[in-house]
């Protein structure tokens, strides 16, 4: 050993020895053994930070090691909350780490609140983590004791160590810990009197999906057991849904071994033909189909697996006609199997072929559950039965118990057909219960969901060129295009939307999005707010009923997370949209406060100006339709007299505006013209124009010159307004008269002489009256430009075609001061 390494050897030993004295308060020996270390290594940061810790155990002045105490003592929230905070606050040194890990796992078990305490400690404390991992890797079954019957959030924290990098002193160690946890959940799970088995395995799920490559080599057939056998109907709902995490992990890191071990299984327990072997196995085959179909199918279709399956279930059904409870379990778990499987077209084809009858006798002779799910799969398989299935789901969801989640997933299927739609957008008693479940039935929230998002969404508007390529393609396979539903018209669709918005759908959605951060739900959620808001008439009272302040909190929660998957970034593009339809015809001062700012909206509305929103129908179009809506917004949040939205807007989207205003489309350059006119009566749109100096400035005021002699009468109109309102302003006269070649006084005067429009024709008035009464030589200059363009002849003109009093007036006053 060298020398260096003699003294890092025995620095260790000391410090080790140090924590032991002061962990049994032996502070004067603690001292002592620090002043041999601090003689061996000065100024090594460990040694100050016990010397430290050493003075503030002999002045009594641990105030984290006071707090729990306390709380241990006293057993009172106040002082639960002041341990949390302390914890929070200050970082423990490694003896005082030690001292309240011991204080707290030494506590009375039924100490109120003790997993949020510990968890926080666990979470917190870097000190107590690396506590904590070194008696991992000293023994990492007398952890997982300690720990496991600790509570949720402190199991939770107490895993989370495995990941931690920086907490182990190699990679090595850190591997070995992984499975040595791996390997006492798996163990764990086995043993059926455990407790909070849930809790086990979304541990393992947690490391199969984090760092799975540590573990692949402990998954063999047992681990695929415990898993699989998880999945059971008969297990708790949070249990199943992490054996399903877990079991479409192990599928995906294994491979084809894994495919093997799960179609063993399957067969396996098939082949033994015992109910508690059949649920087992039909349990686990229905999980992995919608994971992997491929996989789950090709078992499914073996030649005699479902064939050999049907006489059983029907002796079953005789035997849970009778009240047989594990008979009963069976034949959902059959149901929930063929549900499954109807995902695949080969498979539906083999359930219509083989269990038609089966299933008809199942819906006609039972109750509940089975009822429901039979009912689900005769319409997976037989349209034409779909108006029969969706009279008995409807009677299910209204008047049914445990059965209802099934119902209302059968309902989720068959509403994808317009006359469903309309029965159950008719059926005031059904759609009442629909959304009675987004709050207080979370495990059928999905299915609602869906059934909402199928009545209210509109069809998918395509272009003539779209449409010409869909009668191509028919006519490439020899057919006649599939006739457009009537019921899915836009008139019948918004009668549906109204239906649903009158239901007090809005608070509904707004309780389910507190309850849930699921993408798929968040996704269906703004998708249902988007179709409501198509039509103007039922925005204020979305707005009323919270939208606005539901799709900002949308927008704000996924802009926090990771945007690069399609699913994020689809969720925030449709909240935006949805938002902006809103926005267009509620007044925004009566939604925006101090505590919910314009600002907020103005910069959730920003992308949708350049984002590239494509119809689903043909990617090469773009959907100009959000940005058109968009502007439109933004033109009435831009009309409020806080200038603020205004301000945020040329500071943020200067560049998108100029862009679309040379837009090929002329709605999009009439939009972006009239949030121009907005945007102007505010000194941060003016400075866009009229800026010293700059070129960007005059570049855009000779754009609004062009702009006011465009083919489309709204454009010109609102070109017209800005320049009026910009005229207003001493330094845009000055800038306008001064323009090259008199651009600025003839665009105005192109104005004054509009044939088409009095309107167009008044704003010309205004802008020509404040350039010839402009001040200082301003306004001299204007009167003999104008004079020079003959403006008076033009003037005189407009004036004799004018029929408005207003308008005359405005023009008069002009040709007095030009005369």
């Amino acid at each position: 050993m060298s020398p260096n390494e003699d003294v890092s050897a025995k620095l260790s030993t000391l410090l080790s020895q140090v924590d032991d004295a002061s962990r049994i308060n032996e502070l004067s020996k603690a001292a002592a053994l620090l002043r041999e270390a601090s003689q061996l290594a000065p100024q090594d940061e460990d040694i100050k930070r016990r010397w430290v810790s050493l003075q503030q155990r002999e002045a009594g002045n641990s105030e984290s090691l006071t707090t729990i105490k306390t709380y241990i003592e006293s057993r009172e929230e106040d002082a639960r909350k002041n341990a949390i905070q302390a914890l929070s606050k200050k970082q423990l040194d490694p003896v005082e780490a030690s001292e309240a890990f011991d204080l707290l796992l030494g506590s009375s078990s039924d100490l109120p609140s003790l997993d949020e305490v510990l968890s926080t400690l666990l979470g917190r404390q870097i000190e107590v983590r690396r506590l904590v991992a070194k008696k991992i890797i000293a023994s990492a079954t007398e952890a997982f004791e300690q720990l496991s019957p600790c509570g949720d959030e402190t199991f939770r924290a107490f895993t989370g160590l495995l990941f931690d990098k920086s907490l182990w002193p190699t990679e090595d160690a850190q591997h070995t810990a992984q499975q040595d946890l791996f390997r006492l959940c798996i163990a764990s799970l086995i043993d059926a009197g455990v407790e909070r088995p849930d809790r086990l395995m979304k541990a393992v799920a947690r490391q199969l999906a984090v760092q799975p490559e540590n573990v692949v080599s402990l998954i063999d057939e047992d681990v695929f057991d415990i898993v699989l056998s998880e999945l059971d109907i008969r297990h708790d709902n949070s249990l199943r849904s992490q054996a399903m995490v877990a079991m479409s992990r192990l599928l995906e890191v294994s491979k084809e071994d894994g495919e093997k071990l799960f179609a063993s299984f399957v067969t396996n327990h098939v082949a033994k033909k015992t109910n508690d072997d059949l649920i087992m196995a039909f349990s686990a085959a229905s999980s992995v189909f919608p994971v992997l179909p491929a996989v789950a199918s090709r078992l499914f279709l073996t030649e005699g697996f479902v064939q050999g399956l049907i006489p059983y279930l029907e002796r079953n059904s005789e035997a849970a006609a009778s009240g047989k409870k594990k008979s009963k379990s069976l034949e959902q778990a059959a149901l929930e199997l063929l549900s499954a499987a109807c995902v695949d077209k080969s498979c539906r084809e083999l359930v219509r072929k083989y269990c038609s009858d089966w299933l008809q006798s199942v819906s006609e002779e039972r109750n509940g559950v089975q009822e429901a799910l039979a009912a689900l799969v005769l319409a997976k398989i037989n349209e034409e039965s779909v108006d029969q299935v969706t009279e008995k789901l409807s009677g299910l969801v209204i008047g049914g118990d445990n059965e209802r989640d099934q119902a209302v997933e059968g309902l989720a299927y068959t509403s994808l057909q317009p006359k469903v739609k309309e029965k159950i957008a008719s059926n005031n008693a059904l759609l009442t219960e629909l959304i009675a479940v987004l709050k207080d039935r979370p495990t059928a929230a999905f299915g609602a969901l869906t059934v909402l998002s199928n009545l209210t969404a509109y069809r998918k508007p395509q272009s003539e060129e779209s449409k010409k390529m869909s009668q191509l393609k028919a006519y490439a396979n020899s057919s006649k295009p599939a006739p457009e539903d009537p019921l899915d018209d836009d008139k019948n669709v918004t009668a549906r939307c109204k239906s649903v918005l009158d239901k007090d759908v809005i608070p509904a959605l707004v309780a389910r999005c507190k309850q849930s951060t699921s993408p798929a739900i968040i996704a269906l959620v703004v998708r249902i707010l988007l179709s409501i808001a198509k039509e103007q008439k039922h925005r204020p009272s979305m707005a009323q009923q919270g939208a606005t302040r539901l799709l900002l909190q949308i927008i704000e929660r996924t802009s926090q997370t990771d945007k690069s998957t399609s699913e994020a970034s689809l969720i925030e593009r449709t909240a935006s949209h949805a938002l902006a339809r809103l926005l267009i015809s509620i007044n925004p001062a009566h939604v925006f406060t101090s505590g919910l700012p314009v600002t907020s909206a103005v910069s959730s509305l920003i992308p949708l100006l350049t984002a590239d929103h494509t119809n689903d129908n043909n990617t090469s179009e773009r959907d100009l339709l959000p940005t058109f809506e968009t502007l439109l917004a933004l033109t009435n949040l831009a009309s409020m007299s806080d200038p603020t939205a205004a301000d945020l807007l040329t500071r943020s989207a200067t560049p998108q505006i100029e862009d679309l205003l040379f837009s090929t489309h002329p709605l999009i350059q009439r939009a972006t013209v009239e949030l121009l006119c907005n945007v102007m009566a505010h000194p941060s749109g003016v400075s866009l124009f009229v800026l010293s100096g700059s070129a960007d400035a005059k570049r855009r005021l000779h754009i609004l010159f062009a702009l006011t002699s465009s083919g489309d009468l709204g454009t010109r109109r609102a070109a017209g307004g800005a320049l009026a309102m910009l005229t207003e302003w001493d330094l845009a006269q000055d800038a306008v008269v001064s323009a090259p070649e008199g651009k600025g006084v003839k665009a105005v005067l192109a104005l004054c002489g509009d044939e088409e429009s009095e309107e167009v024709r008044h704003r010309g008035f205004v802008c020509l009256s404040n350039l010839v009464q402009g001040p200082g030589g301003v306004g001299e200059k204007a009167v003999k430009v104008v004079r020079e363009l003959k403006g008076q002849e033009v003037l005189t003109g407009a004036v004799k075609r004018s029929r408005n009093p207003e308008v005359l007036g405005v023009g008069v006053e002009v040709l007095k001061v030009l005369v």
